[in-house]
């Protein structure tokens, strides 16, 4: 397949924290013991998160927010607390400054939680409000995390990519990829052919992270990702025919959406490669 996979930081950071299911807990683990190069970068992230709070302890930091309080609840002058604040801040990456930022506002008792917690904000992708409909959020891997990618934003070939889900009301789904030359990729369930079985039951606990993060190659065109979901049971084969369809005319239909029977529905999210046209 055109797509190289593997276990992203996302997934490691969350398995670090305990808040996978243990489904995949068990999965991660798997390759943790098979991987060597992925039990040095897990073992990364754990130094990462470790420095981190030997650096900046929740208990100093929960009383330097107690001081400010104090000081702005007696009306004194509110500089020396922000040139304290922008001396920790400057030597944090962007997303520790911005927990800090956010707690200089908040009580003591809340600080104490996101001193703990902030360092997530590295790895956790920021996701754009989007209610209960069900849909899609594409993330790029960077040195500083995840990004979240809108619809028709630019990538290339090397990029790393990971989706998230949100069922909404919806209950069954397939999660699979269309590139600019017709290939299928299956998301979800994970290395189906498409030809048997039925469409997995759908996590409706908000947004569920993808467990495998993939590499672009140099397809030009675009990368389109379709979200085929319904409130009843579905055979993956109907959702296959479609995508096959939509495939076999992909190079001209960046847009389009599926022909798909009544009782399914689909959220597309279409990203385009760089150096494909305008």
């Amino acid at each position: 397949m055109h797509h190289r996979e593997g276990i992203s930081d996302l997934l490691l950071e969350q398995y670090a924290l305990g808040e996978l299911s243990p489904e995949m807990e068990e999965k991660v683990r798997n390759e943790l013991e098979r991987d060597p190069d992925l039990r040095s970068r897990f073992e990364a992230i754990r130094a990462s998160d470790r420095e981190i709070l030997d650096r900046y302890p929740s208990a100093e930091m929960a009383r330097a927010i107690q001081m400010k309080l104090g000081r702005a609840g007696s009306g004194e002058s509110r500089s020396p607390a922000r040139a304290e604040e922008a001396g920790i801040a400057s030597s944090l990456e962007p997303a520790g400054r911005w927990a800090l930022q956010l707690a200089i506002g908040l009580p003591a008792a809340a600080m104490v939680l996101l001193v703990f917690s902030f360092f997530l904000f590295r790895f956790t992708p920021q996701t754009r409000v989007k209610g209960l409909a069900p849909h899609l959020n594409a993330f790029l891997k960077t040195v500083q995390g995840a990004r979240d990618l809108a619809p028709g934003s630019l990538v290339g070939q090397g990029d790393v990519i990971q989706l998230s889900y949100t069922a909404g009301d919806a209950r069954f789904g397939v999660i699979l990829w269309v590139d600019g030359r017709g290939s299928i990729t299956w998301l979800l369930p994970p290395g189906s052919n498409g030809t048997t079985g039925t469409a997995p039951a759908l996590s409706r606990e908000g947004q569920v992270i993808l467990p495998t993060a993939y590499e672009l190659d140099n397809v030009p065109g675009f990368e389109r990702f379709f979200f085929i979901y319904s409130e009843k049971p579905f055979n993956i084969a109907t959702a296959a025919d479609a995508a096959r369809a939509f495939a076999a005319r992909a190079g001209t239909v960046e847009t389009v959406g599926l022909q798909l029977p009544s009782g399914l529905k689909e959220y597309s999210l279409s990203l385009k490669k760089r150096g494909s046209g305008p």
